[in-house]
């Protein structure tokens, strides 16, 4: 429904907008108390106001009469402050303004959630309850007919039943409001009224809630929360990030999906989505400086591509910047996390105090970033199991009270993280060794660009690095939160065809930049890259990253080839693993623990003996005790996988039936002895490794 101020407004509503039911109120602005809007109830409102201070009142008013008609949610049009003062929408258009343009407004105008602010808590408090502004009282008849009013509590607004998408889990919307006057809103399950109620008062209390001392204001609190009937209804959801058509933050949601939505936790979240400055200022002072600088354009987007992860049925995964601490890592990890929020509770977690509420942690990051800085603070162990969980996107199994099993913790993130030392480096601490799984779902990445300037290649006219990672540090203080809001508003918006775009961006970025023989591992590394690149390239678009096209996938390009290349190739994991362990060996003790069958000195021993070398028309041969192959060689691997690996490139020479080992008549034996022949061409490398 679009309310408009008059009957022509109203007409002229209605040939702009078809999409909507467009009405006003008769008998002038003034007398809009005396219409009947009960046919807003239900209905989503958009109210376009006059452009002049009475026409601002009239919409001020219409709000609260639509709220108490028990409308789903209102919203009022933003009118530019250029246009005409006293413009309504029967006027002529604005110079250089068009009807699709006027639309925009009103589309964005319904998607704000301004219900709750138009409502009246005193009208819907049960007898014999009443709240003024002192706070809540209860009533109590006196023999000769008055009412004695007792405090209750503070002020303590109950404005809305909250219930999930299958009407269970049902809620109220609180709001307290604290002896600063600021107000605190929190979604509490219903369930929380069993029992002694303790833990929802402890929560109340802690908001800024005062309760008064009397014997029984502990059960009129109670009875106050229970018996209040608020005529709003919203629909509550577990924790952030997409939940239908809408994307939720703590405090805000974005995208139309029918009735308002409120995140409902057993406490309020303890968040850092908070914003700062505005967008125009953080692209100025911070998103500017990422331009020409690969790891500092990559975090932006990888930031930007968390809320894209349901879009292309990928599963969660991080990236961990990797070096000193003067290269300037942390710079990388400001950027992105500040682009989700800040403030007096920093966005950016410490892998160590991660670790002890990891699963809390995740959930309170859904469809976003999660940022942990200094891996090499954590035990080995726990850093690996922490990787597995936070990309696997679900927690362990619990039980409930009554025995019954508990739905584990479930979200979908990216993570962006820090340290001196890699995984593997952590896990080799503790004794382990890294898995194929742990490597990719965790995707090492050198923070030294390689420029000679640690993280960064373009100074942007600043002396050296270190000033310009001080002047991002001191921006960072000053706006953050602005640029993930207008991002998940916009992709809100039109959610589905966006979804479509951003596929097809990631099967063009992997067919681009993935060798034809990569393994599935590369592929699916790949396939994160080509998120992130999309991400940004969107943004862009949008005109949210100040950037020029391409920078985004220049960048994620830039650190999937590094990381190649690090890796050592497009091979699987354990393959890569199988040729280096043989590599490796035999370039330690190819001569000294390999006695040659040809030309040998016979004054030389051979100490700790792990075969024979021979020299063949094929060139070099090492014949290889199979204890050795097996004890040494393949040590925590499966022998056979290694040589199966070692057959499939050509280096492990097989007996005429197909066997992994050859016999062969070596000094000393009284008969062939097996040995596995590997060649030693092994050991000039392998170009597609």
């Amino acid at each position: 429904m679009l309310v408009v101020e008059g009957e022509k407004a109203a007409d002229a509503a209605a040939a702009l907008f078809p999409t909507y039911v467009s009405t006003t109120s008769p008998n002038g602005a003034k007398a809009a108390d005396k219409a009947d809007w009960s046919p807003l109830a239900g209905r989503t409102v958009v109210i376009w106001p006059d452009n002049d201070h009475e026409g601002q009142a009239y919409a001020k008013t219409v709000a609260r009469l639509a709220a108490a008609a028990g409308a789903l949610s209102i919203g009022i049009v933003s009118v530019p402050a250029d246009f005409p003062e006293k413009w309504d929408l029967a006027d002529p258009l604005p110079v250089d303004w068009q009807a699709d343009q006027l639309a925009t407004l009103v589309e964005a105008a319904g998607q704000e959630d301004r219900l709750l602010e138009f409502l009246d808590p005193a009208a819907s408090v049960c007898w014999p309850f009443k709240l003024t502004t002192r706070g809540v009282e209860y009533g109590e008849e006196t023999d000769d007919g008055d009412m004695d009013w007792k405090p209750v509590c503070s002020r303590l607004e109950v404005l809305a039943d909250t219930r999930d998408g299958s009407g269970q889990q049902w809620g109220r919307l609180l709001r307290v409001i604290d002896r600063d006057g600021a107000a605190h809103e929190w979604a509490m399950p219903m369930a929380m009224l069993a029992g002694d109620g303790s833990s929802y008062r402890e929560t109340l209390l802690a908001l800024g809630l005062s309760l008064s001392g009397g014997a029984k204001s502990k059960t009129r609190l109670h009875d106050y929360i229970a018996q209040t009937a608020p005529p709003a209804r919203l629909r509550c959801v577990p924790r952030i990030g997409w939940h239908g058509g809408c994307y939720v933050l703590p405090d805000r949601t974005y995208g139309a999906g029918g009735e308002p939505v409120r995140l409902q936790t057993e406490s309020p979240l303890d968040h850092a989505f908070v914003p700062a400055g505005d967008l125009a200022g953080w692209q100025r002072e911070i998103g500017s400086y990422c331009v020409g600088n690969s790891r500092l354009a990559f975090a932006a987007a990888v930031a930007l591509a968390a809320p894209l992860l349901p879009f292309v049925s990928q599963e969660g995964g991080g990236f961990h910047l990797r070096g000193p601490s003067s290269v300037g890592k942390t710079t990388a990890l400001r950027i992105a996390g500040g682009m989700w929020g800040g403030g007096s509770k920093p966005y950016i977690r410490t892998w160590r105090a991660t670790a002890n509420g990891l699963e809390g942690t995740a959930q309170a990051h859904n469809h976003a970033l999660l940022c942990l800085d200094e891996l090499g603070q954590v035990d080995g162990r726990e850093a690996g199991a922490a990787a597995y969980m936070l990309a696997n996107g679900e927690g362990k199994s619990r039980a409930r009270k009554d025995g019954m099993a508990r739905p584990p913790a479930r979200w979908q993130l990216l993570f962006l993280s820090t340290g001196e030392l890699s995984l593997a480096d952590k896990l080799n601490e503790a004794g382990k060794r890294i898995q194929a799984g742990q490597e990719t779902r965790l995707v090492d990445l050198q923070a030294d660009a390689g420029a000679g300037l640690g993280l960064f290649e373009d100074l942007h006219g600043m002396e050296g690095p270190a000033a310009l990672a001080n002047r991002l540090q001191q921006a960072s203080g000053s706006f953050y939160g602005t640029p993930i809001r207008a991002f998940v508003a916009k992709v809100a918006n039109d959610s589905d065809a966006i979804a479509e775009k951003v596929r097809e961006a990631v099967e063009r970025f992997v067919s681009n930049i993935c060798p034809n023989n990569a393994d599935g591992q590369v592929r699916r590394v790949a396939q994160r890259f080509g998120l992130v690149a999309a991400a940004g390239e969107l943004a862009t678009v949008m005109g949210i990253l100040p950037w020029s096209d391409g920078e985004s996938t220049g960048a994620a390009e830039r650190c999937f080839r590094d990381w190649l290349e690090q890796r050592g190739g497009v091979l699987p994991a354990e393959e890569r693993e199988a040729l280096e362990r043989v590599r490796d060996f035999l370039a330690r003790h190819g001569e000294s623990r390999f006695t040659k069958l040809d030309g040998a000195d016979p004054g030389r021993p051979t100490i700790n003996r792990a075969g024979f070398s021979r020299q063949t028309t094929d060139g070099s041969e090492f014949l290889i005790f199979p204890p050795v192959f097996k004890g040494e060689i393949a040590a925590g691997l499966d022998p056979q996988s290694v040589a199966r690996v070692l057959r499939n490139r050509g280096y492990l020479l097989p007996d005429s039936a197909g066997k992994s080992t050859t016999p062969v008549r070596l000094p000393g034996s009284d008969g062939p002895v097996r040995v596995y022949r590997v060649s030693g061409r092994i050991l000039e490398g392998d170009a597609n490794a």
